[in-house]
């Protein structure tokens, strides 16, 4: 309210009209600010649930503005403009003070700069974390580097917040089963989040004090709470949000909240994973004929109760600038393949064999294609399917290459994520067995956005120089 009165008072003086009945509207103002204070709340798929519900409607009653948004899978990769927009087939929640919608299926979850443009919030919610924790922990990069990924996510979402004039409330990850996630991990991830977001004076909600995850593991996924319990940690939470932003509650009536609208969706894959159909056999495929373009395949239906996949160890691809960019990078991926010259006489087993002439690690570009013959000497394998929480994910396996058609891997092993579930169920790659030979068509992982937030199981020794690569789709 202030932000709109007081260039309106500025302009009165100026002019010294109406400048009485200003001064009557601005004496109002203290009873007016709280049911004008503007929230911005954004969550995963714990905000899907009974969680986001009880929050979204406590703000509600406390007379503030509210526009919700949630995405199952979410975390900041999905937020900020910086990255590529990401797709959410597992579900969406938009609430805002005139509508309410729920959508199985969104093509790119918005971000957090148009949202904050568009709604001008003073507070912004952020329920977030569980799905860093596989970033954290990622075995593809040095310790020190995850731990500045995950720095630098919370970081760049506090700086888009501050810069606009808004402040961040932070709500951490509640109490996960310890088989699932270590509460190492929990208190590390806890303490990189808070430091960050403190430094921007921001309020932290740290769940794990007010919740603990009873349910056997792995009988459940480890990490989603009930309804009941889900309530009360959304009323704690509520509570320190009233005392982080000294906003007076001012209860509203049943009839003040707007109620869902059902909507009926199409459940289309925003990326591809594998062929025509579902069927795993598809992306397994060797030496495939390649199509005119990946096909889509009908996404997975999400289950009744929603659940948060592990972030993937790859983040999503930096968001390119202009149209000028896109436009070359389309040309780049219609060309073919330029054969590179490589030594491999002198390397190492395991090291990596640089282009001739380039500096640094291996970077493949997405738009090269390699067509390899493979031994299978490691692999990754799901010992229980219930611990892969949105029924896809990713196997790394480690071959060495046998025969290389092109010439232009530059390699002796290689590291290939296939896709070991779909829709919960086991793909034929789980039958592979170490020792048996293969000839793929391969490239890299970063050609395919939407495999790389897949859960991905990588029990391989680390080694932070091989690139990952996945089978041409």
């Amino acid at each position: 309210m202030m932000k709109r009165i007081l260039p309106l008072l500025r302009r009165s003086m100026q002019r010294r009209t109406c400048f009485v009945p200003l001064l009557a509207l601005i004496s109002l103002l203290p009873g007016m600010a709280a049911a004008e204070e503007c929230v911005l709340f954004l969550g995963d798929s714990f905000s899907m649930g009974a969680f986001g519900r009880s929050l979204d409607e406590n703000l509600r009653k406390d007379g503030l503005k509210v526009y919700t948004y949630a995405a199952g899978g979410a975390s900041p990769y999905y937020w900020l403009s910086s990255y590529e927009p990401i797709p959410s087939s597992i579900g969406f929640w938009k609430k805002t003070p005139t509508t309410d919608q729920r959508l199985g299926y969104i093509r790119a979850v918005p971000k957090i700069e148009p949202l904050m443009d568009a709604c001008k919030p003073d507070y912004v919610v952020i329920q977030t974390g569980v799905n860093l924790y596989a970033t954290l922990r990622s075995k593809r990069r040095p310790k020190e580097e995850n731990i500045a990924e995950v720095s630098s996510l919370i970081d760049d979402m506090c700086k888009a917040i501050d810069t606009r004039g808004a402040r961040s409330y932070w709500v951490l990850p509640p109490r996960s089963h310890e088989d699932r996630y270590p509460s190492s991990l929990q208190q590390e991830l806890s303490e990189i989040m808070t430091l960050v977001v403190k430094k921007y004076k921001g309020g932290v909600f740290e769940s794990r004090k007010f919740t603990r995850f009873t349910d056997p593991y792995p009988a459940t996924d480890g990490i989603h709470y009930g309804p009941e319990e889900s309530t009360v940690w959304a009323q704690k939470t509520a509570g320190d949000f009233r005392s982080f932003s000294k906003i007076k509650p001012t209860l509203l009536t049943k009839n003040d909240v707007p109620r869902a609208k059902p909507v009926t969706v199409p459940m289309i894959a925003d990326a591809p994973i594998g062929g025509k159909g579902s069927e795993p056999v598809a992306y397994e495929s060797t030496r495939p004929e390649p199509p005119s373009s990946p096909q889509p395949v009908v996404a997975e239906k999400p289950a009744v109760k929603m659940a948060d996949a592990k972030s993937a160890d790859t983040p999503p691809e930096k968001a390119k600038g202009g149209d000028a960019a896109a436009e070359t990078k389309v040309a780049a991926a219609d060309m073919p393949p330029k054969p590179m010259t490589v030594d491999k006489s002198s390397a190492p087993e395991d090291t990596p064999v640089k282009e001739v002439g380039s500096q640094g690690k291996f970077e493949p570009d997405p738009a090269t294609e390699y067509d390899l013959v493979l031994k299978l000497i490691a692999k990754s394998e799901v010992k229980d399917l219930s611990s892969v929480t949105y029924g896809n994910a990713l196997g790394v396996f480690e071959y060495e290459v046998t025969e290389d058609v092109h010439g232009n891997y530059p390699f002796k092993k290689i590291r290939i994520a296939h896709g070991i579930v779909l829709n919960r169920k086991p793909t034929r790659a789980n039958n592979r067995k170490v020792g048996d030979s293969i000839g793929l068509v391969v490239v890299p992982l970063a050609r395919y956005p939407g495999l790389q937030r897949w859960q991905t199981v990588d029990d391989l020794r680390p080694n932070f120089e091989m690139p990952l690569f996945v089978p041409k789709l």
